[in-house]
């Protein structure tokens, strides 16, 4: 799909959907008992719905954070989300509840009211069984997906807005083509092309000049001291929801409005306890704002979830406390692995010992595409 004839930057859709690693979705249960449902989307394009029919859903976390308990009927989980429900099965129950499990292929589900068609071709149905001699072909289904929003939901913890911030990370996401006419995915204009050291390494290696992002490559590199405030800005300029996802953390959503929303023009009312993940599902044309604290000295990425668009260069780097990180220790078998590669494993981008030496940095992307 990435080559120069796909001018519309169309993906791979699905044409199925996996349950379990393919089971027939028949889980049994008895009577009388709370269940605790742990729902991980790990797809790699696609959202998810999902409802119990009969059977309302208690929220107790998201993304590995505790959140206060909320009743939702009907949850959208995007790729590489995660939620725990409490599922109740009601005493003295001898029935079967069928549970459907949708895929959401259009680009903004909310869009029902703006003539764009909205479809679920692509669904499963499973069974919570108390009674394996019972009907096991019910159906579920519902006329309209009314999600539970998950910027409503508080932590357990009741933990304040992180402030004042120190930094502001504005990242803007636009398609673009590369030097060859590739079809692209761009934070502030600009592709993700890896390097010939990997930046950790990097960073790890070049002494007191590792705070200079210029030296680590175009693979969006932003760098904060150690314990700052950092606010992260997402302006999505495609007409389609996105799930951007930090390694390392689990951000504070701040502010995620809905669907046409415009690119952000400053911080609003801050929630008292804003809800935490590490994946946020940010609406076509709008954005949001994320926060955390620079206590988890590292290198990691930020990214679209849809690997599709990793791939095509969606990602950027956050570069955590550098001035912790300097001549930091590699194991050797994982040097290893790099010399039998040929990857070199100091230096900045291009394995140059000084950092602003050029020379060597890869600035276009290659045009075999491996996958």
């Amino acid at each position: 799909m990435i080559r120069p004839n796909n001018t519309h930057n169309s993906p791979p859709l699905p044409n199925g959907v996996l349950v379990n690693e393919g089971s027939n979705g028949h889980i049994c249960i008895e009577a009388d008992k709370t269940y605790r449902m742990r729902i991980i989307n790990f797809s790699a394009l696609t959202p998810a719905f999902l409802l119990f029919n009969a059977l309302q859903m208690s929220i107790i976390s998201v993304d590995g954070v505790y959140t206060e308990k909320q009743i939702a009927n009907h949850i959208r989980v995007m790729p590489a989300q995660r939620y725990d429900v409490l599922v109740t099965i009601g005493p003295n129950s001898l029935q079967n509840y069928p549970f459907l499990v949708a895929l959401d292929t259009n680009p903004d589900f909310t869009a029902a009211n703006t003539g764009t068609p909205i479809q679920f071709p692509i669904n499963f149905t499973g069974q919570l069984i108390t009674d394996p001699n019972g009907d096991l072909d019910g159906l579920s289904s519902t006329d309209q997906w009314y999600p539970q929003d998950d910027f409503q939901l508080v932590p357990y913890d009741n933990k304040a807005a992180h402030g004042p911030v120190d930094k502001q990370w504005i990242l803007n996401f636009d398609y673009c083509t590369d030097a060859n006419g590739y079809p692209r995915a761009c934070f502030n204009q600009t592709t993700f092309i890896s390097q010939k050291v990997p930046t950790l390494y990097s960073v790890g290696s070049l002494g007191v000049n590792n705070t200079e992002v210029s030296a680590y490559g175009q693979v969006g590199a932003f760098s904060i001291g150690y314990n700052e405030v950092l606010e992260i800005i997402i302006n999505n300029h495609d007409d389609a929801i996105h799930p951007f996802h930090l390694h390392g953390h689990q951000f504070q959503i701040i502010e995620r409005p809905t669907s046409n929303s415009g690119n952000w023009a400053g911080t609003g009312a801050v929630p008292a306890a804003p809800i935490r993940r590490d994946t946020v599902a940010v609406y076509p044309n709008s954005y949001a704002v994320l926060r955390i604290i620079s206590n988890n000295p590292g290198v990691f990425l930020f990214h679209c979830h849809v690997e599709w668009h990793v791939e095509m260069g969606l990602t950027a780097t956050l570069i955590e406390a550098p001035e912790l990180l300097q001549n930091i220790t590699i194991p050797q078998d994982h040097i290893d692995v790099c010399d039998a590669q040929g990857i070199p494993v100091s230096g900045n981008a291009a394995g140059n010992d000084l950092w602003y030496d050029t020379e060597g940095f890869i600035t276009i992307n290659p045009t075999s595409y491996v996958g």
